[in-house]
């Protein structure tokens, strides 16, 4: 209502001023607008004489005597207009504001502490103070005038979300992470604000460390679900899973959910990686839940764990689970999660979870296994299911990718072009068909081709293979014309590595430099030789080519990444600190803008055992 009221007078001052009035007006505003202060200062307090009252004339001339500093002449204006509209504790305060602003700090307390006092400390006022002290960037005392107005008014909880805003930017976490605490208990609804507004709290070491203490203590005080379940969040912040998961079953016990809740922390555990503990919550949801449906999503979850474990050779994991259980599912093999996708298949042939579980077995026979002909029998069957629908894009374009590993282009090309003609497929999927079959024609010497089919991905830089495919149309357009033939076995080796035939690459790669050393592909036949000799665990032959690489070509554009490269063979493969450090050294000293410039002085300090 009293903007409204407010909106009134103010149109009501307009539409009194005269057609010349309006026009200096406008005038004085394009002035401010475009910066010419004084010109614009002129025009308003002409206006303001023959209209003192006129608050768009009073706001405009103390606006411009701010800007030009003549702090004096806007207390001057504004306590002049004070003495006609008393009541205007607004006004006043934002005279503080102007002593503040002109180094008068003692006045502006002063003023300040009067609007306070004279208003009764209601809570308007307070707020009112509070802004102007925290737009002059006196947070500490906008936080005082808000504590204050908490204590006369007796509410506790008063100015919770404001004080919470400024003690985090004061970064005080622990009296920040206490006013998000009162709000909490105050409605429950703004769990989600508050864990918003303490996501930038905890991503800083010391904010995590003040909101974990804090929530402990109220905890000990008072214990709800929602304080739990920022605990829990905390807890997974700071990778203690294992307390995350303790209190992930507190709630579940006191809330009852039938599973739900440990199935939510469950999923929220895998997407961290923190699988060991992930596979036990999903163990004790399908151990708690009574839908079907719900159970079998949990026993998805678990074999999704033990597939992600056996990956990871995580030998640890049986020991965390009873014996009846364990089945020794984290052996190399993948037995364990081989034979949990084919239970949940075969009990549930008709869903979608049986679907995805026959993909996962696919996936581990293709990616783990290497068994190329029992991972396309198990793509083909799923493709059959008619729950399946939506995956088919995904089932198609890893059958491709399978063909090409097989030496089968054609087939390949086949299973992409039907990936693009799919109505299940999104415009991802369709991106990364495309990129294949520009791939394939590479692979088969059409360079020509292979240029218009990257075109439209490299038109579309959103695409996440834009990329990939810029990459390659300059890598073609930069070597076909005078080294052609360096081109076509280039590509060549490429598809033998696509085939697993890594030794075969690796010579075939060393013959491109033997024969073509000055043709612009030569470094990056180096770096691949490198690449595919660490994966022969051939750490000295890769070093090799890494070493030929920098001495020969010294106008590569990858001699930065090369001897980052050779920084992580010995940190990681041939577990030497001395030389990893010189390596990542070098790079500091030779090649100071660098994109691996920072990774390589972290890495440093890390092998140093420095703080990061």
């Amino acid at each position: 209502m009293k903007i409204i009221f407010f909106s009134l007078i103010c149109a009501g001052y307009i539409f009194s001023q005269t057609p010349d009035d309006q026009n200096t007006f406008r005038l004085a505003q394009a002035f401010e607008q475009s910066g010419e202060f004084e010109r614009a200062v002129q025009l308003y307090e002409m206006l303001i004489r023959k209209d003192s009252l006129n608050y768009p004339y009073f706001d405009g001339l103390r606006r411009i005597y701010i800007q030009l500093k003549r702090y004096d002449d806007a207390i001057t204006l504004s306590s002049n207009r004070l003495k006609k509209t008393p009541a205007d504790f607004a006004l006043q305060a934002n005279i503080g504001s102007l002593f503040s602003m002109e180094g008068r700090g003692t006045q502006a307390d002063s003023v300040w502490d009067i609007v306070l006092f004279s208003s009764g400390n209601n809570q308007l006022a307070c707020r009112t103070v509070a802004n102007e002290q925290v737009n002059q960037r006196l947070f500490d005392k906008g936080i005082t005038t808000y504590l204050r107005g908490r204590k006369i008014s007796g509410d506790p909880n008063l100015f919770a979300n404001e004080l919470a805003y400024l003690y985090s930017f004061m970064m005080d976490y622990e009296n920040a992470t206490r006013e998000y605490v009162r709000m909490l208990r105050q409605n429950d609804l703004q769990f989600d604000f508050i864990k918003s507004r303490l996501v930038p709290i905890v991503a800083k070491n010391d904010g995590l460390i003040a909101a974990i203490k804090i929530i402990a203590e109220e905890l000990h005080l008072h214990e709800s679900i929602p304080l739990l379940r920022i605990q829990m969040w905390l807890s997974m912040e700071d990778n203690r899973y294992g307390d995350a998961f303790t209190v992930a079953k507190k709630i579940e016990q006191l809330i009852n959910s039938s599973g739900a809740e440990m199935f939510q922390f469950a999923e929220q555990a895998f997407h961290e990686k923190a699988y060991t503990i992930a596979a036990q919550a999903y163990q004790l949801s399908v151990q708690q839940s009574a839908q079907i449906q719900f159970t079998v999503a949990a026993k998805f979850g678990y074999a999704r764990c033990i597939e992600e474990l056996s990956a990871l050779g995580d030998t640890a994991f049986s020991s965390t689970i009873a014996a009846s259980q364990s089945m020794l599912e984290t052996r190399p093999s993948f037995s364990g999660a081989i034979s949990l996708y084919e239970k949940i298949a075969s009990d549930f042939p008709f869903s979608n979870l049986g679907a995805n579980s026959l993909y996962r077995i696919g996936w581990i026979r293709y990616k783990q296994l290497f068994d190329l002909d029992g991972a396309l029998a198990i793509f083909d069957s799923v493709s059959k299911i008619t729950p399946a629908g939506p995956m088919i894009p995904s089932v198609l374009s890893t059958i491709g990718d399978i063909n090409i590993s097989r030496g089968k282009l054609e087939e390949a090309q086949k299973k992409f072009l039907a990936v693009n003609a799919s109505p299940y497929a999104n415009q991802d999927q369709k991106n990364t068909a495309q990129l294949r079959l520009a791939e394939i024609r590479f692979f088969n010497n059409n360079f020509d081709s292979t240029l218009l089919l990257l075109q439209p991905l490299t038109e579309n830089l959103r695409a996440d293979e834009s990329n990939d495919a810029l990459m390659l149309q300059y890598f073609i357009t930069e070597n076909k014309f005078q080294f052609v033939d360096a081109l076509k076995l280039y590509a060549h080796a490429e598809f033998l590595a696509r085939q697993f035939k890594t030794a075969e690459a690796i010579r075939q790669f060393s013959e491109i430099v033997d024969l073509y050393p000055v043709a612009p592909l030569a470094d990056d036949a180096l770096l691949r030789k490198a690449e595919y000799s660490i994966q022969l665990h051939r750490y000295d032959d890769a070093l090799s080519a890494y070493q030929k690489l920098l001495e020969n070509y010294k106008g590569s554009i990858e001699r930065d990444k090369t001897q980052f490269k050779i920084g992580e063979v010995y940190q990681f493969f041939l577990n030497n600190k001395e030389k990893a450090i010189k390596a990542y050294e070098v790079i500091l000293e030779q090649f100071p803008f660098s994109l691996f410039t920072e990774e390589a002085r972290k890495k440093i300090r890390q092998l140093r055992g420095d703080s990061i």
